[in-house]
């Protein structure tokens, strides 16, 4: 736990969590990348700028929209006004040009496993997209200098694009020979194309839940793509920063918080949910995968301390810790994980009223994220055995669920998807201190999507809508 430091820390402003915007196009043409790629060097691009340039940014600020962390010197971002995260844009983007010249040359060299593995990737980055701004360029992304205004693509077209996506991958990774095999290029699986089949399924599981809102949402069809998605933590969709140069950019929001530039600080609302203050049980993963303990106000007993989002740092704080999980020097950024899986499996059951089926779920994605971030056996279970949690099937809710779940999502812009769906329905959960009042006067508590970026207003305002913080996209639209 760190007690304020100076207002020279507050120099935030644009760094990691700040959700800045980089002024740049749809263009998708990478000066720097060679005119004759090759599948080894343009896979891992791919997993690596979706992973840092796209997963982290966009993390870096709905970080703030679930309350997981609050801005230290209570920023625009936090209090919401400005939302835009145009370096997400830029990542997405980037990363889906260096998928669509992989899939050309995949296809020029008869190598249909790398095909698949780019549609994933392709289809990764447009849900993330979309998650975030609605409509986006999907059929025109990837023009290049040949179209710097690229038509946009309704929701519910680009949710469609995305499956099509992952079954197109899903076929191609069962062909039955392939002139290339990845192989150490593979930054996450390392060419194991059976763990990249069920990611692929478990993505169509995702997306498929996220219409939990509309009239379409199909509770079998969830279930059907779980039963295929992966079985255990050895199957999660990640990218580990051992396997890369690089340190984890939650390592190094870290590295700048020792060093003065304040980041990476927890909300009160997530302390609060993980210490026994609002679920009257204490969460070990609090203490063993996100933060350290310290003593408050000289009194004997560990405790945390979170900032009120919107306000910024009033007195003592806790902050993500290289010690624990997520900010570990090669601490892996998550896409999706057999936890994730587990409580989308828990959530739909429930909603098909499969009670027993969705207990068994819900247990097991605590389970199985305890297990991933290093909470102990004799802790793990305490805490599977509390009656705060073991509720059994007939009491089993949404609710529970989703709490659980947003624990396992910490440090996930998926996270932000979840509590939009789930209204921001979680228990004295609040609106930021210094709120927009645009909140006040339109009726809707919360912040529901974010704008586009600066650069598109500029360079193709004909095609990019005009939207509103508080308005709600497509599958949130209930």
């Amino acid at each position: 736990m760190k007690r304020a430091l100076p207002l020279l820390a507050f120099a935030l402003a644009c760094v990691a969590l700040a959700g800045c915007d980089e002024g740049l196009l749809v263009d998708n043409t990478d000066p720097n990348a060679t005119t004759d790629p090759s599948l080894g060097g343009l896979l891992p691009s791919a997993i690596y700028t979706t992973t840092d340039q796209a997963i982290f940014p966009a993390a870096a600020t709905t970080a703030y929209y679930t309350q997981s962390l609050a801005s230290p010197s209570g920023s625009s971002t936090d209090q919401h006004y400005e939302a835009r995260i145009g370096d997400a844009w830029s990542g997405v983007y980037d990363a889906i040009s260096d998928v669509e010249a992989l899939r050309a040359e995949a296809r020029r060299q008869d190598a249909p496993y790398y095909a698949g593995i780019a549609q994933i990737i392709k289809a990764f980055n447009l849900g993330l997209a979309t998650d975030l701004w609605g409509a986006i360029p999907s059929e025109e992304a990837v023009g290049g200098s040949a179209n710097l205004t690229p038509a946009y693509d309704e929701q519910e077209v680009v949710y469609g694009d995305v499956q099509s996506l992952l079954d197109s991958a899903i076929t191609a990774l069962r062909a039955d020979t392939s002139a290339r095999i990845p192989g150490s290029g593979d930054l996450i699986y390392g060419g194991d194309l059976e763990r990249w089949r069920r990611a692929a399924w478990a993505l169509k599981a995702r997306y498929l839940n996220h219409l939990s809102k509309t009239s379409s949402y199909d509770p079998q069809a969830v279930l059907g793509a779980v039963d295929n998605a992966m079985q255990s933590n050895a199957g999660d969709l990640q990218m580990d920063y051992a396997n890369d140069d690089d340190l984890n950019p939650w390592h190094l929001v870290y590295l700048d918080q020792e060093g003065g530039i304040l980041g990476g600080i927890l909300s009160e609302q997530l302390v609060k949910e993980m210490d026994g203050t609002l679920y009257d049980v204490f969460d070990p993963r609090l203490e063993a995968a996100i933060t350290d303990s310290a003593n408050i106000d000289g009194t004997d007993e560990p405790g945390y301390a979170g900032v009120r989002n919107g306000l910024g740092i009033q007195d003592t704080y806790n902050h993500i810790e290289a010690s624990g999980y997520y900010a570990a020097e090669n601490a892996p950024i998550h896409w999706i994980t057999y936890a994730e899986v587990k409580f989308i499996e828990a959530e739909a059951a429930l909603r098909a009223g499969d009670r027993s089926r969705a207990y068994d779920a819900y247990l097991e994605g605590i389970r199985a994220h305890m297990d991933n971030v290093g909470v102990s056996a004799d802790r793990r279970d305490d805490y599977l055995d509390a009656d705060e949690v073991a509720v059994g099937e007939d009491n089993l809710t949404l609710d529970l669920v989703f709490k659980e779940k947003n624990v396992a999502l910490f440090l996930n812009p998926e996270s932000w998807v979840d509590h939009r769906r789930h209204d921001y329905n979680y228990p004295d959960f609040q609106p930021p201190a210094n709120q927009n009042p645009l909140f006040d006067s339109s009726g809707v508590s919360y912040i529901r999507r974010v704008l586009y970026p600066l650069s598109e207003l500029e360079r193709n305002r004909q095609n990019a809508p005009d939207v509103s913080l508080d308005g709600r996209l497509w599958w949130d639209d209930a």
